[in-house]
Formats: structure tokens, C-alpha cells, sequence
């Protein structure tokens, strides 16, 4: 009859070992998840942008974006790659200006 106790408490222990760690990984994701998931929205926003930024590129008469770069940074478009003429340079840099959610462009593009 004293095995039943003792495995009893081992039981208990056990459980309550069990439910500290639990609610240890619990806490510890919490915290990491909200700034974890902050950058992640910053970085598929970022992307997305990109993505829009790369479309209205395309979508520009006598320009081919495909050599183009596009960065975005927090709302900052920074173009970079090699066009043939200083009008291809400045209609890219207009046509990323006018892509929605873009505060600035740095066009790094140059001439071939």
C-alpha cells in the first residue's frame, strides 16, 4: 500500500513540472512573438511595396524594368541598377514616387 502514495506525488510532481514549462514556453513565446510578428508585418509590407513598385516599373512606356532593383525600407524606395538614358532613370524614379505608401525614392540607377 505505500506504492500508491509514492507514485501518487510522483504524479503530482510530474504535473506540476510539467505545467511550469509549459507556462515557462508559453510567457517566452509571447514576448518573442509580438516583436517577431511586428518585424514580419514591416517585412512583408516592405515586400509587397517592392512588389507594386516592380509593376508600376513594368507598367512605364520605353523602360524595362527588369534589370532594375527595387528596396524598400519603411516606406523608402532605393532603385538601383542600369538603364540606357537619363529619361529611363527619371521616369523610373517618378513611377516609383507615385506607387502608394512610398515616402521617397533614392535612385541609384545609372547609365550604361
Amino acid at each position: 500500500m505505500m506504492g500508491i502514495p509514492c507514485i501518487t506525488v510522483y504524479q503530482d510532481l510530474w504535473r506540476l513540472i510539467a505545467f511550469v514549462c509549459v507556462l515557462f514556453l508559453m510567457v517566452n513565446a509571447a514576448g518573442c512573438g509580438t516583436h517577431l510578428g511586428a518585424d514580419a508585418e514591416v517585412s512583408d509590407r516592405n515586400e509587397q511595396m517592392a512588389a507594386e513598385v516592380k509593376v508600376a516599373l513594368a507598367q512605364e512606356a520605353g523602360l524595362n524594368a527588369a534589370p532594375i532593383d527595387v528596396k524598400v525600407h519603411k516606406g523608402v524606395v532605393t532603385l538601383g541598377g542600369f538603364v540606357e538614358k537619363e529619361s529611363q532613370r527619371q521616369a523610373a524614379g517618378r513611377a516609383a514616387g507615385r506607387v502608394r505608401g512610398v515616402e521617397s525614392v533614392i535612385n541609384h540607377l545609372q547609365l550604361k
